[in-house]
């Protein structure tokens, strides 16, 4: 709908009374489309309209008059309109007008008094209005029907040969019982309806109180916050283990395909199954990274076998499972070999020195070759170098769980610093000392050692608490030690942008949206709508949200093209100064869409 606007700001005072002449001009032939806007303020604030009704007062140049309610559309910010009929538009000339609002509790207040101009288009130019007087109640009626009855009495009390003086008596009491009668009718002799006393959508059945619905809205358990939604959406729905932290565990009277075991978790498998790895006991590990998966499979019942294998990016084909041998399983063999007795390495005379003595069976040296020579049964330096070289620091305890513990009012950092030039992971008490977090966490931590005290020159440590919040650390022993906690941040502190109302001030009032702020990263976003005066400050925000020294930004108006320049001060207020439009007087508010770097 189109509307010619007009937008009269009123502020209820003692000097309400006093007439204030506006450049508002409609014609009459805006059927429809002139439409007055009051925005409504007392002590410098919106004037609330709610259990309220507008009155507007229009005194036409014909002589006219109209009493009709306006539409309140903003009870809380102190906004109400009112679009002319097509009756009223078709006087022309100078209207003056008042603005009453009378309260369900008996009191009334004047609000403010005005003239406005309805000029005569020239295609009305032959048409000239009829005088209309507005009857606004009953006794208004009766006083109007009484004062026409003694008129008509007047003027035939001496006409008794076209009408006896009886006679018109007779029928003026006639018109008199039938008012009495319809005046004191309260049964609706007018079938008004609920739609003509603006309730057309109220349904008639029992209401609630207004304290039962305050109850209901400050119910705590019912509704959900913003802290519970973001905690559930920011879980992990996936589950690596069970519900108790435990493996998912595959009993020994089932068979399991290994090839169907693509979520990645942590398993505990009795029985050997399809598509193994061979063990009879055996705990799995699957980890995944699009397409790519990894199997590693540890034997769970000598501890002796550690196995793996892939699924290469077709998602179908799996590797053969390849072994990984362990210091300790390398060792048994090695000590297997050296405790036998039976001369495993058919050692001759010769060698042991009696090369000389009388002929008895012996190998040959062709035979003494091949063995000695024999890849397979012996190792190599680089072999024997690589197994003493393997890794014996456990970084979890046997059991798979964490390597140590860090108990309440245990000092966590001291406690992985203790460990000296290792790595491994580690579960610390929401109360223990030097926690990154008032949560219980659990992470991973690397240290070197270069000094006979054990301490460590360099190190860091990773550590994620159960709210999803995940933390780093870095040790420099030779400097100040620990660097100090940083909290990481996630996509979710970037992508869930929490809105708030920007507080209004000095008769500013919102527009086609409401004027908020939000703190992103290091940027202070705004957006909004507002009408406001120019030089005086429309708004403030908490200054924990503004740059130190403070910002200028340039925003546009609305209702021509330009643009205005928007101040935001370091203690949080803001004001709108100068103006560089096509046509100032047609600027009808702002857009408040900008953003502004934090530092």
């Amino acid at each position: 709908m189109i509307y010619k606007n007009s937008n009269i700001t009123a502020t209820v005072t003692a000097s309400s009374n006093a007439i204030n002449s506006t450049n508002i001009s409609f014609s009459t032939q805006d059927v429809g489309t002139a439409k007055l806007n009051f925005n409504l303020f007392k002590d410098g604030v919106p004037l609330p309209l709610s259990a309220v009704k507008g009155t507007l007062v229009l005194l036409m140049a014909d002589g006219s008059r109209f009493q009709r309610d306006i539409t309140i559309t903003d009870k809380i910010n102190g906004n109400a309109e009112y679009v002319l009929s097509n009756d009223e538009i078709k006087h022309y000339g100078g209207v003056k007008s008042e603005l009453v609002l009378y309260y369900n509790n008996g009191q009334s207040v004047a609000v403010i008094k005005f003239n406005f101009t309805i000029s005569q288009s020239l295609i009305d130019s032959n048409i000239v209005p009829v005088a209309e007087y507005y009857i606004e109640d009953f006794e208004d009626l009766k006083q109007s029907v009484e004062t026409i009855v003694a008129d008509l009495q007047e003027k035939f009390k001496d006409l008794n040969n076209v009408e006896t003086k009886e006679g018109a008596q007779q029928k003026a009491d006639v018109v008199q019982a039938n008012l009495d009668t319809h005046t004191s009718n309260k049964s609706n002799p007018h079938n008004v309806t609920k739609t003509q006393v603006g309730l057309g959508n109220v349904d008639n059945v029992q209401q609630a109180s207004k304290q039962d619905f305050d109850l209901h809205v400050s119910d705590g358990v019912k509704h959900i916050s913003t802290a519970e939604r973001s905690k559930w959406n920011g879980a992990q729905i996936h589950k690596i283990t069970q519900d108790d932290g435990r493996v998912i565990y595959k009993s020994a009277t089932e068979v399991t395909d290994y090839n169907d075991l693509t979520d990645t978790g942590m398993y505990l498998i009795y029985n050997k199954g399809l598509n193994g790895p061979g063990l009879p006991y055996a705990f799995l590990l699957v980890m995944s990274s699009k397409n790519t998966l990894v199997q590693i499979a540890y034997d769970g019942y000598k501890g002796e076998q550690v196995l793996f294998r892939l699924r290469k990016n077709d998602a179908t084909t799996w590797t053969a499972w390849v072994e990984l041998e362990s210091t300790v399983g390398a060792q048994k063999k090695v000590d297997a070999h050296a405790n036998r007795k039976d001369n495993p390495h058919g050692v001759t005379k010769a060698q042991v020195g009696l090369d000389k003595v009388d002929n008895v069976q012996q190998a040959s040296l062709a035979e003494f070759n091949a063995h000695n020579y024999n890849a397979i049964r012996h190792i190599s330096q680089n072999e024997r170098d690589k197994w003493n070289g393997g890794q014996l620091t456990k970084i979890t305890n046997d059991d798979g769980g964490v390597a140590f513990a860090v108990n309440e009012g245990e000092d966590m950092l001291q406690a992985i610093v203790n460990r000296g030039r290792s790595m491994g992971t580690f579960y610390a008490n929401g109360k223990a000392v030097n926690s990154p977090s008032t949560a219980s966490t659990r992470g991973f931590f690397q240290m070197t050692s270069q000094s006979s005290d054990g301490k460590g020159n360099y190190g860091w440590v990773y550590a994620m608490d159960y709210r999803n919040n995940v933390f780093t650390n870095y040790w420099d022993g030779n400097t100040v030690g620990w660097q100090g906690w940083k909290r990481l941040t996630s996509s979710a502190d970037f992508e869930n942008v929490t809105w708030q109302n920007v507080t209004l001030k000095n008769g500013a009032a919102t527009g086609d949206r409401p004027f908020q702020y939000a703190k992103w990263g290091n940027l202070l976003l705004l957006r909004g709508h507002i009408t406001a005066t120019r030089e005086v400050v429309c708004g403030t925000i908490p200054s924990d949200r503004l740059p130190a020294n403070g910002a200028a930004v340039m925003v546009p108006v609305s209702g021509t093209t330009g643009y205005s320049k928007l101040f935001v001060n370091a203690s949080g207020d803001m004001k709108l100064t100068g103006i560089h439009s096509n046509n100032d007087s047609n600027v009808t508010g702002y857009y408040m869409d900008a953003v502004v770097a934090l530092n």
